[in-house]
């Protein structure tokens, strides 16, 4: 049987949380300090479709802490809500760290 609980939730437009990074760096250093099974999950613009949230063209990272949401919104921006999410479903979608930095040529 699934387990919808009211998590946590910051949504951006796709770039804004990962593009650079800090992010990708942020869910690994939550990992390694509480375990692979923290309650912190990036959402792709895939997934937040998947999952049912609002917005197109947004990514999300979704989180049980809400000093974790409320860090991250002061770092990287973005709209944080309350959701109702399985976590079932979390944990069998959403385990994949953010992407990879995009990197520009800045030589010119």
């Amino acid at each position: 049987m699934s387990e919808a609980k009211a998590l946590h939730v910051l949504i951006a437009p796709v770039g804004q949380l990962s593009a650079n990074g800090q992010l990708r760096e942020t869910v690994k250093e939550r990992r390694k300090k509480r375990g692979p099974n923290v309650p912190f999950w990036y959402l792709s613009p895939e997934l937040v479709k998947k999952f049912d949230l609002p917005g197109t063209g947004v990514e999300a990272v979704v989180a049980e802490d809400l000093t974790a949401i409320n860090w991250l919104k002061l770092r990287f921006g973005g709209e944080s809500s309350i959701v109702q999410i399985d976590l079932d479903l979390l944990r069998e979608y959403a385990t994949d760290l953010p992407p990879l930095p995009t990197h520009r040529d800045i030589s010119e």
